[in-house]
């Protein structure tokens, strides 16, 4: 599903299945989408200021210049799958995360040898995390 440039504010989409949809740029600030289907979803400088995670499925989503500030439920395990960069806002407690620390490196890395198209496997926890 192609959504780029849409306006999907404050929308309730618990449990919905976007898997490989494009929301690039588009505004999903307040958004509702615990326990929803997201692996595969172009984010790309999409705004989820305020929107709900809780238990989203959101291994290889690519939220590069995405703007997740004040995003609730997210965690760090679950950005462990997903594709993030310099870029990315998130909230200030995951942004310290070594998980998640670790998670932007790894994607830094992972683009610069295989290339923007590709999509990193899972980054492991951090010992003792």
């Amino acid at each position: 599903m192609f959504l780029t440039w849409c306006d999907l504010r404050r929308a309730d989409m618990r449990g919905v299945d976007l898997r490989g949809s494009i929301l690039n740029t588009s505004d999903l600030s307040s958004a509702w989408l615990a326990n929803a289907q997201l692996s595969g979803v172009q984010f790309s400088a999409a705004r989820l200021c305020g929107a709900r995670l809780d238990g989203a499925d959101i291994l290889g989503a690519n939220f590069c210049e995405a703007d997740l500030r004040d995003v609730l439920g997210l965690t760090a395990a679950q950005l462990s799958g997903a594709v993030i960069d310099e870029a990315t806002k998130l909230p200030e407690e995951l942004e310290r995360d070594p998980w998640v620390v670790s998670r932007r490196s790894f994607c830094h890395t992972w683009r610069e040898t295989h290339g923007s198209l590709s999509t990193p496997p899972p980054t492991p926890a951090p010992a003792g995390y």
